[in-house]
């Protein structure tokens, strides 16, 4: 009767927990009195802090992509303690304890590095564009997925229709159908991803590659890193 564990879900070990410890240590005096008495309800310094040290750590930046996954992800549930933030606070937060963000992601970091949990490192960007082995009519957008569901509904519905007034062809046609209805059992998935993405566009050959603007215009590809 009792409601599932997160520890039970998630493993003794996972990261959240880590953060979750060290986010109740840390020293927040600085974060608090930056606020007033005034004003409207603010979410406390502690679950901001735990949530975006946690994105970080992922590799998240970006709000939208974190209010999204306090929606979907557990982890991220977990260390908001069940509250929706919304992009707009989470954007604001850092913006205003930007420099506090950093030196505290920098202290658990070398809190990990202690206790043997992570490795510190140098990773260098030349910003050189790389065009990705990737097609451009490979990649995926939520409009150009529901136009080709739609296409694909109509395509099934005139063959069957074919295959009902000739029997001679129906064998053929038989053979696009189920290939039809195939693509048509991948398209939840294929949405599904890109959501999770948090992309508006996403390559199905390569799903690092992204659009990127050079001197001769937008080509598909990533950015160099050594």
């Amino acid at each position: 009767m009792l409601p599932p564990s997160v520890r039970d879900e998630l493993g003794q070990d996972h990261l959240c927990f880590f953060i979750r410890k060290l986010g109740a240590r840390l020293e927040l005096s600085s974060f608090e009195a930056a606020y007033s008495q005034e004003g409207g309800e603010l979410y406390a310094p502690e679950l901001m802090l735990s949530v975006w040290l946690y994105a970080y750590a992922l590799g998240s930046t970006s709000a939208r992509r974190v209010a999204r996954r306090l929606v979907e992800d557990l982890a991220f549930r977990y260390l908001a303690a069940g509250e929706r933030v919304d992009n707009w606070a989470l954007s604001a937060f850092r913006r205003r304890h930007g420099r506090g963000v950093n030196d505290v992601f920098t202290q658990v970091l070398e809190t990990a590095r202690e206790l043997g949990l992570a490795k510190l490192g140098r990773v260098a960007i030349d910003s050189t564009r790389i065009q990705a082995q990737a097609c451009r009519d490979r990649v995926d957008t939520e409009q150009k997925l529901r136009n080709e569901r739609v296409k694909l509904r109509r395509q099934v519905r005139r063959w069957q229709q074919a295959c009902d007034n000739d029997d001679q062809e129906a064998g053929g046609l038989q053979l696009a159908i189920a290939a039809a209805e195939q693509r048509l059992g991948e398209m939840p998935r294929r949405l599904e991803k890109l959501r999770k993405s948090g992309l508006k566009k996403l390559s199905r050959t390569d799903e690092a590659a992204r659009f990127l603007r050079t001197g001769g215009g937008f080509v598909l590809g990533r950015v160099n890193t050594i």
